[in-house]
This record gives structure tokens, C-alpha cells and sequence, in this order.
């Protein structure tokens, strides 16, 4: 039997018009953007050919658009770069971030505090949406950067990360506020307009794997984490993607266009989902209603029931799915995530994450449906016969 792919936030298929500009680089335009003859010269325009394409998409100038290998290397940047850059200044170094963002900042934060710098966590709701007023009650003369994620990768909840900036923005100018974009780009519309830096990664939109974007405005001050040769401004050294970085301009531009038209799809399948879950007895969710959701990320919990014993018994009916984020899942048992939103150990290490796409076979999901529904009865059943003897 064919798998049936729900991990897409995990990493989604390269598109095939991306896949054509990939190759078509790759093949014809080889010779190295740093080199100053002629091939190198026209590797070098094509480059940032691309890079005000993204920027005039995006909204900013082409000179905020810093290519990486992807969204860690991204957020390892932003709260590294920030905070190497601030050390010049000899001044107290204090950041707000919240216990459910994604390990690429979390883990980042927590090796900042074992270097003496002070983070703060801004709690969320049973929810999992940030509880702005104690999020203002945390800056302190300190503070020099906030960084929230637009859209959780485990539940989706979305932050209301516009009325955050300018929330922020109001009280001080000089507080810069990171989003990590990842899993909103081309669900959720945002402006970018109070945003200082954010994180976008090729491999979740439709571009191959190793490619991300900074957006980084200009009057932010930052310091590379990566030496050499002082590409993308001094900021990132490092021979330039080429291939990488058409494709993602490529995928930017794919993602940007029928918006509303996709989103309705992923609408669609997610009410599909929330109901007949929402009607399964025992089964916990653990995102947004409907309404609230970027509709493409669904997680529940089946109490009792470990999250890798589910996984791996839905993969024994060819369903691919997942329970975190793919940089955590080899390494937690427990949703972090979960255990900050719910503070229950039953729920977090119980938790299923089944992420959509607008050009999958629908009727994949009425078979995901019933096998997780046989799965929860078969143990339902065996826990009754063991009570009973």
C-alpha cells in the first residue's frame, strides 16, 4: 500500500516548478558568486536577482535578506548575533522568548543562560497564546530582544505576534522582535512592518532542504556566528547556494500566489478532522478550533496510549505522521510544548501531530480517521479485559 503522508510540516515535497529551476541552476550556472570573472559575475547577478524578488514579496529592502542553510542556522543567528553584538556595549543583556518555541531557539536561550545572559519566558494560556500583558511586564531596562514564533509547529496556535510588535514598538523602539515564520509563510498573512528580524526555511514551502532566510532590517545590530569570507554582507560566510537559492525565491513566489484559495482547501480538511475527532471519545485536541487554527496543523492525544507506540502503529497502516517537532522528537518524550500549555505529563507524552497539504489525497483522511479510532478501541478494549481479570 502507498504511504499516506501527514508530516508535512516535518518537511513538505520539493515543487515540481522549484524542482525545474533547481536543476535548470545547478546544470548551467555553476561557477562560484564570490568570483569576480565573468561566470562568476553572472552567478552573482542571478543571486540577487533573487534576493529582491524575495524582498519586493516580502515587502523589504533587499539588502534585510540574508541566505542560510535554513531556519536553525536563522534563529541560532538572530539570538547569537544579537547578543554578541550587544556584549560590545557592555550593558545588561535581557531577552523574552516563551517556553514553546521551536529547539532552535529554546535550546539557544538555555545555553545563553548558562553564559550569564537573562531570559525571561512569557507564559501562555491553556491555549497556548501568549499572555501579552505579562509579556509588556517582563521588558525591563534591559531587554534588547523579544523573539515569539508566528506559528507553533506541534499545536498551530497562532500568536498575535502584529499586536505584540506594536505593543512593543510603542513602548520602545530600541527592543528588537524576532518571529520565526516557518510554519506561518503562505497560511497566515503578516506584515512585516513592526517585525525587525524573521525566519523563514525552504524545505517546509516547497524548496529543497538546506536553504533558509533572515530577514534582518537594517538598523539592527548583529554579529556574524560564521567567519570566512564575508558573504551576504559579513554576515553569513560561506559559498553561496546557488541552486538552493533560486529554488527558494521560486517557492516564495508559489507560496505568495492563490493564498486564499489554499488556505480554504486546508480549511476544509481540517474541519474534517476536528469533527471527527472532537466525536471520538477519550481523544484529547490540542489545537485551535477551527476558526483559530492555520488549518494545516492538527495534534491530539490519545491518554495512556505513548505517542511513539501510536506513531508506530500507524505506520504499520502506512500512515506517516509525527509527535513533534522533527529536531526534537529523537530527543523528548515529552512534548515541551504540551507540558507548558497543559502542564499534563499524560497529555504531552501522548501527543499525535498530523500536518496537511492542500494538493493531498483527501480521502486519506477518512482512512487516518478510522485507523486512529480502531487503534484507541483496540487498547480501550485491552485495559477493560485487564480490569476485569
Amino acid at each position: 500500500m502507498k504511504k499516506k503522508y501527514f508530516d508535512y510540516c516535518a518537511s513538505a515535497p520539493v515543487h515540481p516548478r522549484v524542482h525545474e529551476v533547481f536543476m535548470k541552476t545547478t546544470q548551467e550556472v555553476f561557477a562560484n558568486p564570490s568570483s569576480i570573472h565573468k561566470m562568476g559575475e553572472e552567478a552573482s547577478s542571478l543571486a540577487e536577482e533573487a534576493r529582491k524578488g524575495i524582498a519586493d514579496l516580502l515587502n523589504v529592502d533587499s539588502k534585510e535578506i540574508v541566505f542560510t542553510s535554513g531556519a536553525t542556522e536563522s534563529n541560532n543567528l538572530v539570538l547569537f548575533g544579537v547578543t554578541k553584538a550587544a556584549k560590545k556595549k557592555e550593558k545588561g543583556i535581557h531577552i523574552i522568548t516563551t517556553p514553546i518555541e521551536h529547539s532552535s531557539i529554546y535550546s539557544c536561550c538555555r545555553f545563553l543562560e548558562n553564559e550569564n545572559i537573562e531570559v525571561s519566558y512569557v507564559p501562555v494560556d491553556t491555549k497556548g497564546v501568549v499572555d501579552i500583558t505579562c509579556l509588556m511586564k517582563l521588558i525591563k531596562r534591559e531587554t534588547i530582544l523579544i523573539s515569539i514564533m508566528h506559528v507553533n509547529n506541534e499545536t498551530g496556535v497562532i500568536q498575535p505576534v502584529e499586536q505584540i510588535s506594536a505593543n512593543i514598538k510603542k513602548l520602545r523602539k530600541d527592543i528588537y522582535f524576532h518571529v520565526d515564520g516557518v510554519q506561518g509563510f503562505g497560511k497566515v498573512p503578516l506584515k512585516l512592518d513592526n517585525i525587525d528580524m524573521y525566519t523563514l526555511s525552504g524545505h517546509k514551502i516547497g524548496a529543497p532542504k538546506g536553504i533558509g532566510i533572515l530577514m534582518i532590517k537594517q538598523h539592527v545590530q548583529v554579529d556574524p556566528i560564521i567567519y570566512g569570507g564575508g558573504q551576504e554582507n559579513g554576515l553569513r560566510s560561506g559559498t553561496l547556494n546557488l541552486p538552493c537559492v533560486m529554488a527558494m525565491a521560486e517557492a516564495i513566489k508559489i507560496a505568495k500566489q492563490n493564498i486564499e484559495e489554499r488556505i480554504s482547501e486546508l480549511n476544509e480538511m481540517y474541519v474534517a478532522l476536528f469533527s471527527a475527532f472532537s466525536s471520538i471519545p477519550s481523544i484529547v485536541i490540542n489545537s485551535p478550533m477551527p476558526a483559530q487554527a492555520p488549518a494545516h496543523i492538527f495534534n491530539f492525544s490519545i491518554p495512556g496510549i505513548p505517542s511513539a507506540l501510536t506513531l508506530k502503529l500507524l505506520e504499520n497502516y502506512d500512515i506517516i505522521a509525527s509527535s513533534q517537532s522533527a529536531c526534537s522528537s529523537k530527543g523528548e518524550k515529552l512534548s515541551r510544548v504540551l507540558m507548558a500549555i497543559t502542564g499534563n505529563q499524560e497529555i504531552a507524552s501522548s501527543s499525535v501531530r498530523i500536518s496537511i497539504h492542500e494538493d493531498m489525497d483527501k480521502s486519506n483522511l477518512e482512512y487516518l480517521i478510522s485507523t486512529v479510532l480502531s487503534i484507541k478501541d483496540a487498547f480501550t478494549s485491552k485495559r477493560k479485559l485487564i480490569s476485569i481479570l
